[in-house]
């Protein structure tokens, strides 16, 4: 492709250009925001685990019947990576996960 294509390219699908740019960045920004909240819920039950908070504990599997499926995995994977008996799903595996939820 030449200069003068691109450049014609470009000016031809200006909208369309503009409208992916902003739909990575929306992507980008809800990543990061998830991945700040998995580091939050990480902490917290981190810190439940560690001081044996059975009161909590219980009142989190109360109310876990009415979390989403979503929820319920994220919820799971941050007991799995902070009870030192219990091991966290390999990425992969969370990765499928995700990807036969969305179907």
């Amino acid at each position: 492709m030449r200069i003068d294509q691109a450049i014609r390219f470009v000016l031809e699908n200006r909208e369309v250009l503009a409208a992916f740019v902003v739909a990575l960045i929306a992507v980008v920004k809800v990543t990061a925001w998830g991945k700040a909240q998995a580091a939050a819920l990480d902490a917290v039950v981190g810190v439940i685990e560690r001081i044996g908070a059975h009161e909590v504990k219980s009142g989190v599997a109360r109310t876990e019947h009415g979390l989403t499926a979503a929820a319920k995995d994220a919820l799971r994977d941050s007991v799995a990576k902070a009870d030192p008996k219990k091991s966290p799903l390999k990425i992969g595996w969370r990765i499928v996960r995700e990807i036969f939820r969305g179907i």
